[in-house]
């Protein structure tokens, strides 16, 4: 199916840069298999400052983060983005208080992800990312609308996935010793809570948790379920997330 020629994707990113640059070279890879043509998506990114945004994440200022998401969203749609996504779960605390409002289709992160949750009979998900995400209700009050649980790691746990995020990953440091202490907790939560599912609650966890599974439990990238479904809406495949 040819792509219509007005379809161009807008990606607010830049927090952080590490997933940005991610999202594009997952943006193409997805796309090469799902239209292998020699043809690329259409896309324009603009990279906001993180350092602030994340000062603001950290502070819970989500007015101000929803002012700067507001901002660059205004400049994507006047570059003729037809859709545009967040690439970055954290900033969608904010996505409730983006000012001015979007004006232009949004792809949500939490939404899609729960619809993959449910295609892939998912009942009881456990949760990293950021603090700001495990302490939020951002994917809870989502998933559990459609009945599908969601559990957060100990206090203990959370403080050992926050470091490794915003200490290395965040700044493009990936380690193998950190990724075994990711899967430790993941083992940890598979045991204590009986998950079924681990959600990637943060963007740049896909960095480093690259496989399908670990511990024997099935992982949910949520940054690269968000890049397919930014393709299935500039190849005109898109559904609605459930």
């Amino acid at each position: 199916m040819p792509m219509a020629p007005e379809r161009i994707l807008g990606i607010v990113g830049g927090i952080g840069p590490e997933s940005t640059i991610d999202y594009y070279r997952t943006l193409v890879a997805i796309w090469r298999q799902r239209r292998p043509d020699a043809s690329y998506p259409r896309v324009i990114i603009n990279s906001v400052e993180a350092g602030r945004v994340l000062r603001l994440l950290g502070q819970s200022e989500f007015g101000a983060v929803g002012r700067d998401v507001g901002a660059a969203l205004g400049e994507l749609v006047a570059a003729g983005c037809g859709r545009a996504l967040i690439a970055s779960s954290a900033t969608h605390l904010a996505f409730e208080q983006i000012d001015p409002p979007p004006g232009i289709p949004m792809i949500h992160i939490v939404d899609v992800a729960r619809a993959a949750a449910r295609a892939g009979g998912h009942h009881r998900l456990g949760l990293i990312g950021t603090r700001f995400v495990m302490q939020s209700r951002l994917y809870s009050d989502r998933f559990e609308a459609i009945g599908l649980a969601v559990v957060n790691p100990t206090p203990e746990e959370q403080e050992v996935v926050h470091a490794i995020y915003m200490g290395e990953l965040v700044l493009g440091e990936v380690r193998d010793d950190s990724r075994d202490r990711l899967v430790a907790v993941i083992a940890a939560m598979r045991d204590r809570d009986s998950i079924d599912g681990l959600i990637l609650g943060g963007t740049e966890l896909s960095l480093t948790l690259t496989e399908p599974t670990y511990a024997g439990v099935p992982i949910l990238n949520t940054a690269h379920i968000h890049v397919d479904a930014a393709i299935s809406w500039l190849l005109g495949e898109e559904r609605d997330p459930v």
